[in-house]
């Protein structure tokens, strides 16, 4: 996603609105500085605060402007780093139509249809990314075609477990009518929601979604032998299905209650570690990037590269390594040897609370590569929040940058802030990804 630095270079259409609008100037820049804001929380990882900002502002701009589709996209990015993929998945269905020629748009629909389980969807969603960005070089463009790779072997394999010849229509179907389904639960349409589920699972389908819901349709109108039947169904498919089992667990109290039944609906991906990634690009005059900030986000653990906020030069390139498996002895990159070193990690915590840890990490000096391994430093973010911010725990993170050892020694022991963190502060000089 683009934006631009300075007001004088706003985008085409950002300067007709501008010029033709009769809002004054000074309301105009005041929107302004309020989507700059929003696109630096977005940076810090403060995604509840960027929503709270672009909701406020989206009822003070124009819906066909390009200040409110800017506001679209930095909502529905924020909203899928959240995981409310469901809201993401609409504010970009909102977003498409007022520029379908926007790849990043189609992109991360697609990221939030998979995250649904709408895999047919996603599919085309990023077909669509890729046929706009073909005659691009970015790394944008290469990170909608690997998608795009990987997406169509899940679509295969998700076909396969409905049954081995099914066609692509006919699975787009049923993941269409899943999805109907589901949307008539939320607005308590039981019976209409069962009609759809029982369609669903005497196609045969080995899917213990369809069965699963179909209980919860079944134990909201007392029918609590079927909702039995069909959550013994959907363990028969899947032993280890939580969504059935547990309702299975709960059916007995239920019975007995007279307090009606909370319920949620199950989609048919599931799962705290879905992949999110957004990229904003800056452009100079000549319309050539200039900038960029990518942020990537794997569970609770997010890395990025963005333009430096840090007053001092970047150093070190960060690979974080979500493998347990893999302690990173030798450097991926080179294959050389790495070293072990202490370093001063910067951490900034959702929502505005920011840590230093001097955390011992590998090192391969021939590659300047800091290896940072996410499980080891999760629990070491954890007891130091336990002293430190207790209720800062769990929360989203985002590994910043590093300080020097003096600056550290002399931060340690005095209260400090943000601002002053950053006069000290050497960025990241880029994020490195391994296959």
């Amino acid at each position: 996603m683009s934006k631009k630095s300075k007001r004088a270079k706003l985008p085409g259409q950002m300067k007709q609105f501008q010029q033709g609008s009769s809002v004054s100037f000074r309301i105009q820049d005041r929107l302004i500085d309020r989507i700059q804001y929003a696109q630096g929380q977005m940076r810090r990882g403060d995604f509840t605060g960027c929503i709270s900002t672009c909701e406020s502002l989206l009822h003070s701009l124009p819906k066909h402007s390009e200040m409110h589709l800017e506001i679209l996209a930095l909502l529905g990015l924020a909203h899928g780093m959240l995981q409310n993929y469901r809201q993401s998945y609409d504010i970009f269905s909102e977003a498409i139509p007022l520029d379908p020629t926007r790849a990043e748009l189609w992109y991360n629909h697609g990221l939030a249809s998979q995250a649904l389980g709408r895999l047919a969807e996603t599919v085309r969603d990023l077909e669509r990314a890729v046929e706009l960005s073909k005659h691009e070089t970015s790394e944008m463009a290469h990170k909608f075609a690997a998608q795009l790779k990987e997406s169509r072997k899940d679509l295969q394999e998700a076909m396969q477990l409905h049954e081995p010849n099914i066609t692509l229509e006919q699975y787009t179907e049923r993941e269409e009518n899943f999805a109907q389904a589901v949307c008539l639960m939320r607005q308590e349409k039981w019976p209409e929601a069962e009609l759809m589920l029982r369609q669903l699972v005497e196609t045969g389908a080995r899917m213990p979604a369809y069965w699963g819901n179909l209980g919860v349709c079944m134990m909201t109108q007392c029918r609590y032998d079927e909702a039995e039947a069909a959550f013994k169904q959907a363990l028969a498919i899947d032993p280890d299905y939580p969504f059935a089992r547990d309702n299975l667990k709960q059916l007995p109290s239920i019975r007995r209650s007279k307090v009606p039944v909370k319920v949620k609906t199950i989609n048919l991906a599931q799962g705290d570690d879905v992949k999110q990634s957004l990229a904003f690009y800056e452009k100079g005059a000549k319309d050539e990037v200039t900038s960029r900030t990518i942020i990537e986000r794997a569970g609770h653990a997010m890395t990025g590269t963005w333009k430096p906020i840090g007053k001092q030069s970047p150093r070190y390139n960060i690979f974080l390594n979500t493998s347990q498996d893999t302690r990173s002895t030798t450097c991926l990159q080179c294959k050389g040897k790495t070293q072990i070193r202490k370093f001063f990690l910067v951490i900034r915590i959702n929502p505005s609370h920011t840590t230093i840890l001097d955390k011992t990490c590998r090192y391969c000096n021939t590659c300047d590569l800091l290896i940072v391994h996410r499980d080891q430093l999760e629990e070491q973010l954890a007891k130091h929040l336990v002293r430190t911010s207790p209720k800062a725990i769990g929360n989203d993170y985002l590994v910043i940058g590093t300080l020097d050892r003096e600056e550290w020694n002399r931060l340690k022991h005095d209260e400090w802030s943000f601002g002053q963190i950053v006069e000290h502060l050497h960025d990241f000089k880029e994020v490195v990804k391994f296959e």
